[in-house]
């Protein structure tokens, strides 16, 4: 009697410690499941941080370059919410680092002297220099903080409170006196120009489906193997759909009803191999669009990616490059044949304008630009505005290592817009 009831205790304990392991167990796995969305909730506050303070590098720069009434406020106001998003990241993170602790206490300087300077009304030569003292700070800063990313995560979600044994703390940046965000604009400046009002290019013949594929084959030329009607759209210019298939890729077309122009066109796949250059790609597109009546196109900029160039093209009427008027072309990067457009922008805006004839000269214009861009290049452009075209020179020039484009009014001397070039493994933007 004794043996069994210690048999039966003893399979009693194994139960319990069977069960007390499966829960064990489970346990377990909710722990590392939480562990592990833990961890992303704190890369993404690091990263967030990051994006925040190249808002801040970016509205330094131009804070100091700006030569538009006002523009510098608006900066400066920009710096000024960036810092404060940057401490608001910062301060999620559960631990005491010293990555972590300059990053916020030069989001805190920032803050204060964009604040000081708006209240002071302007931006002296002195406050020219701290400024530019603020911007080679941010750098080094971000890259700091960039360089601790994964470090930082781990140790925040570990709980630890120390971050680098003692002594081997990264030296500081060298500068540490006290003293929104912007838009990326996709491939180029003012790729979104004027897209409602009326069609200045359409012409007035309307078209049926079926002359919409006629169209839209011999746009693509002998590639297509076969052409069918597509999806339509309606919308501010109704189109017919075509689907034209070249064997080893499909595309999608949309054929203007009015008119018979082609809108836009796109394959249902890319990933394309990359053999071709960029360059090749750009001299192929230019020779399409002469070939299809799309005459003084003038390359602009491009992104790569999946196999595809896209490079965008600007009208141009004599010396003026007319941003309005863009076109975006694809091309496949294995054999630089073009596989989609967006002409949207070209028909919407279009047209011959009157005379486009300066009051400053090139070199009057230049000097609006201020002293601290390292102007490279100069010309006359057309730029879209909210309140409508306005002639300007666009100057390409150097500052703090990266190329900004800084635009003036070609009539009274006004900066209308300034822009920072971004150089990527996929292209050229401007911000």
């Amino acid at each position: 009697m004794t043996k069994s009831r210690f048999s039966l205790g003893v399979f009693a304990l194994l139960l319990a410690l069977a069960a007390v392991s499966g829960l064990a167990f489970r346990f377990k796995g909710e722990r590392d499941g939480y562990a592990a969305r833990l961890r992303e909730v704190y890369d993404g506050t690091v990263l967030s941080a990051l994006r925040q303070m190249e808002d801040m590098e970016l509205a330094l720069g131009k804070a100091l370059l700006s030569q538009a009434d006002g523009a510098e406020n608006q900066y400066l106001n920009q710096v000024s919410a960036g810092a404060a998003q940057v401490q608001r990241s910062l301060s999620l993170l559960p631990l005491s680092h010293t990555a972590t602790q300059r990053a916020m206490k030069f989001a805190n300087q920032a803050a204060d002297y964009s604040g000081a300077l708006l209240r002071a009304g302007e931006i002296t030569p002195e406050d020219a220099a701290k400024l530019g003292g603020l911007l080679s700070a941010c750098r080094e800063y971000a890259a700091a903080l960039s360089q601790s990313r994964d470090s930082l995560t781990e140790q925040a979600s570990a709980g630890t409170a120390a971050f680098y044994p003692a002594g081997s703390e990264p030296e500081a940046p060298a500068y540490d006196s006290a003293v929104s965000y912007p838009t990326l604009i996709y491939d180029g400046p003012f790729s979104d120009a004027r897209q409602t009002g009326q069609a200045l290019a359409l012409g007035t013949k309307v078209i049926s489906q079926e002359e919409a594929v006629t169209i839209a084959r011999d746009f693509v030329g002998d590639r297509v193997k076969r052409a069918a009607p597509g999806a339509s759209t309606g919308g501010s210019i109704p189109c017919w759909g075509v689907t034209l298939d070249l064997g080893d890729v499909i595309l999608q077309a949309a054929v203007t009803r009015q008119g018979g122009k082609i809108l836009w066109m796109a394959p249902d796949t890319a990933d394309f191999s990359v053999e071709k250059s960029v360059e090749e790609c750009r001299e192929n597109a230019l020779l399409f669009l002469e070939a299809r009546g799309f005459q003084s196109m003038k390359p602009t900029y491009f992104q790569v990616y999946q196999g595809v160039a896209v490079i965008s093209f600007a009208a141009s009427q004599g010396d003026t490059l007319l941003y309005p008027d863009l076109i975006k072309v694809q091309l496949r990067m294995d054999t630089a044949q073009v596989v989609g457009i967006e002409a949207r922008n070209y028909w919407q805006n279009h047209t011959a304008r009157g005379l486009l004839a300066p009051t400053l000269t090139e070199e009057q214009a230049r000097s609006r630009v201020g002293q601290r861009l390292n102007v490279q290049s100069g010309q006359l452009c057309l730029i879209p505005t909210d309140s409508g075209e306005k002639l300007c020179y666009e100057f390409k020039g150097e500052f703090g290592g990266h190329t900004y484009l800084s635009y003036i009014n070609a009539l009274d001397g006004r900066q209308e817009e300034l822009l920072k070039v971004v150089e990527s493994d996929t292209g050229l933007e401007t911000v």
